[in-house]
């Protein structure tokens, strides 16, 4: 559709894009949604840390890294329903907060805290989070995500070192 009319979104883009519909929340949809993805994170996700096997290592890095690539590609589908950066489409709170917690000890503590502090960074947009928004379609959406859940896992690994954990 190169006139830039809206598409009609097929449902599992639809599913994919708005985090399994959480992005239709109507209050604060990324909050929602990047708390939908610590819910289901917590109960699927492996804990990953020293003596775990290779191959498990090798699994949780690909799924991350085809999760930012759907993410990606949703998000950019989505974007020309829903508009730039739409609320609805929260699957890049889903890309980012995975990187929050990647390789980060399970536990609900951690959990909790990586939760509140990505939402905090996502919010806040630190550089080059806020300019990452400005790549063309999924990328910018998807990118400053990307960013604030990687700065989300170096504050909490910080917090833990300081800690002693």
């Amino acid at each position: 559709m190169g006139n830039g009319a809206p598409q009609r979104l097929s449902p599992i883009v639809r599913f994919i894009a708005t985090g399994a519909f959480l992005g239709y929340a109507p209050v604060a949809p990324g909050t929602v949604g990047a708390a939908g993805c610590a819910v289901v994170l917590w109960f699927l996700a492996p804990a990953i840390g020293p003596g775990t096997a290779p191959l498990v290592v090798f699994v949780h890095v690909l799924s991350v890294l085809a999760l930012v690539a759907v993410s990606v590609w949703a998000s950019g589908e989505a974007e020309r329903t829903f508009g730039k950066d739409a609320s609805r489409i929260v699957i890049d709170e889903w890309a980012g907060f995975v990187i929050a917690i990647f390789f980060l000890p399970k536990t609900l503590l951690v959990y909790a805290v990586a939760f509140v502090v990505f939402r905090a960074i996502d919010i806040l947009k630190p550089y080059p989070a806020r300019r990452a928004e400005s790549l063309p379609g999924g990328w910018g959406i998807v990118m400053d995500d990307v960013i604030a859940g990687i700065y989300t896992n170096l504050l909490v690994r910080l917090m833990l070192l300081v800690q002693g954990g």
